[in-house]
C-alpha cells in the first residue's frame, strides 16, 4: 500500500508549515494595529468570491473524468506584489518561520506519484475554475469513500495530483508541493491511517459527506483588507463544514458534524485551483 513515508520529525514539521498561515495573518493584524502604513486593499485576480459567504451546496453531482496519470507539471501563475510596509513585514516573518531545522527532513519525505484513477478521478475542469466549487468537489471526493473497493494509496496519489504549491515564505520548490499530503498525514486528519483503512474495509464501512458549506476564512479576508497581496493570485483560505455519515452493515448510521480549514492555490499539475493544505480537522 502506497503511503507517506517520513520521519517523526518530518511529520511534526508538517503542522508547523501549515501554521505559517496563522503567523502571516497575526503579523498583518499586529502591523496594522501599530499603525504601519499599508497600501489600499488589493484583491488579487480570481478572488471575487472572497468577499461574501458562499451559499450551501448540498447534493451537487460532479462530473467524473477519464482516469489518467499526471503529465508534465503545469506552472501556476505568480504575481509580484507591491513593496509596501505590510508586504515586507509579513514576508520577513514568513521567511523567519520557514528557516527551521526540520525543513530538510520534509525534503526526504517520500510521496506517491501524483495520479488519478477510476475510483478517484480528476475533478472536473469547470469545478476547478471557481474556488468555492473546487473546495466542495475536493471535499466530496476526499470523504465519499467505500473502503472495501478503494485503497488508501489511491486516495493519497489523488490528493498529490491535486496539490497546489505552498507559496508563503521561502520554501524550496521540492518541498512546496508536498505540504498538502503532509498535512493530511497529521493528526487529527480526515485521512484514515493504514490500519484504520484495513479495518473499515473489513467491516465494509462507507462514508458519505453532505450539507457542505464553504465560506471565506475571516482572517484571510482581514489579511487582504490590510493590503497584503499573495504571490499566488488564486490563494485563499476557506472554512468548510458539513455532515459525515458513517455507514456499516448491521449498524445504525452515525452522523458526525465536521469542519476544517482548506487553503487553495494555483494547482501544480493542471490549470485552475488545487489544494495547498488541510488544517484544523474537527469532528463533533
Amino acid at each position: 500500500m502506497v503511503g507517506v513515508r517520513a520521519t517523526k520529525r518530518a511529520r511534526a514539521l508538517g503542522a508547523t508549515l501549515v501554521a505559517l498561515f496563522d503567523v502571516a495573518l497575526v503579523v498583518i493584524v499586529v502591523t496594522t494595529f501599530l499603525g504601519t502604513s499599508a497600501s489600499p486593499s488589493v484583491t488579487p485576480p480570481g478572488a471575487r468570491s472572497r468577499s461574501a459567504r458562499v451559499a450551501p451546496m448540498t447534493g451537487k453531482t460532479f462530473t467524473k473524468r477519464t482516469p489518467h496519470v499526471s503529465g508534465p507539471a503545469y506552472h501556476p501563475l505568480r504575481v509580484t506584489p507591491p513593496e509596501t510596509a505590510v508586504e515586507r513585514t509579513v514576508n520577513e516573518a514568513l521567511a523567519r518561520n520557514t528557516e527551521q531545522p526540520g525543513v530538510t527532513a520534509l525534503l526526504a519525505a517520500t510521496l506517491p506519484t501524483p495520479a488519478t484513477s477510476a475510483t478517484f478521478p480528476g475533478i472536473d475542469a469547470a469545478d476547478s475554475e471557481t474556488a468555492s466549487l473546487y473546495a466542495v468537489a475536493f471535499t466530496q471526493e476526499l470523504l465519499d469513500l467505500n473502503f472495501a473497493s478503494s485503497s488508501r494509496g489511491e486516495l493519497v496519489a489523488w490528493a498529490n495530483y491535486n496539490n497546489a504549491p505552498f507559496s508563503l515564505g521561502d520554501l524550496p520548490e521540492a518541498l512546496s508541493t508536498k505540504v498538502l499530503v503532509i498535512s493530511l498525514g497529521e493528526r487529527p486528519s480526515p485521512l484514515p491511517t493504514s490500519s484504520q483503512w484495513v479495518a473499515f474495509a473489513r467491516a465494509r464501512t462507507r462514508w458519505r459527506v453532505s450539507g457542505l458549506v464553504v465560506s471565506v476564512n475571516p482572517a484571510w479576508t482581514q489579511a487582504l483588507s490590510a493590503g497584503w497581496v499573495p504571490v499566488d493570485p488564486l490563494m485563499a483560505i476557506y472554512d468548510v463544514s458539513g455532515t459525515l455519515t458513517v455507514m456499516t452493515p448491521g449498524r445504525a448510521p452515525v452522523l458526525e458534524s465536521i469542519a476544517f480549514a482548506l487553503t487553495l492555490g494555483g494547482a501544480s499539475l493542471h490549470p485552475g485551483y488545487g489544494a495547498v493544505a488541510l488544517d484544523y480537522w474537527t469532528v463533533n
